[in-house]
């Protein structure tokens, strides 16, 4: 077990969550206020969508708090965050090729193209990972 390298994935996945589970919490309780702290303008109609968008970035980042807590990273629960990183990469991608998708074509706020990078570099640390075997060897 590298001590180092387990910390850091630790402070990742915290990382992670914070970030997706703020983002949901906000976006469900304030829509208008996080959209425009992002720099938008054009705010989508009805805001009750981004309040289901918001569930699901908060589920999102809830799944990383769920792996810390209930599988703390070790040998026997490498599967566990595996699988978790496995998932939310997935999802991860496909938000940020989408997101990327609509900015390119225009139908969406060049602003936008925030979420695209974060979630694309969030995607990319977790694949990375994966490949190099990080959880077995901080496990």
């Amino acid at each position: 077990m590298t001590a180092s390298l387990h910390r850091r994935l630790m402070m990742y996945q915290y990382l992670a969550a914070l970030c997706d589970t703020s983002t949901g919490v906000l976006l469900v309780a304030a829509p208008a206020f996080t959209l425009g702290l992002m720099g938008l303008t054009i705010l989508p109609a009805p805001l009750a969508f981004v309040r289901y968008i918001g569930v699901f970035v908060l589920s999102v980042g809830l799944t990383y708090f769920w792996a810390a807590f209930w599988w703390p990273l070790s040998p026997r629960n490498n599967i566990a965050w595996s699988t978790q990183w496995k998932i939310t990469a997935l999802i991860r991608s496909a938000v940020a090729l989408f997101v990327l998708s609509q900015v390119a074509s225009r139908a969406i706020e060049a602003r936008w193209i925030t979420v695209a990078v974060a979630d694309g570099l969030f995607a990319s640390i977790q694949i990375a990972g994966l490949r190099k075997g990080w959880l077995a060897r901080a496990g």
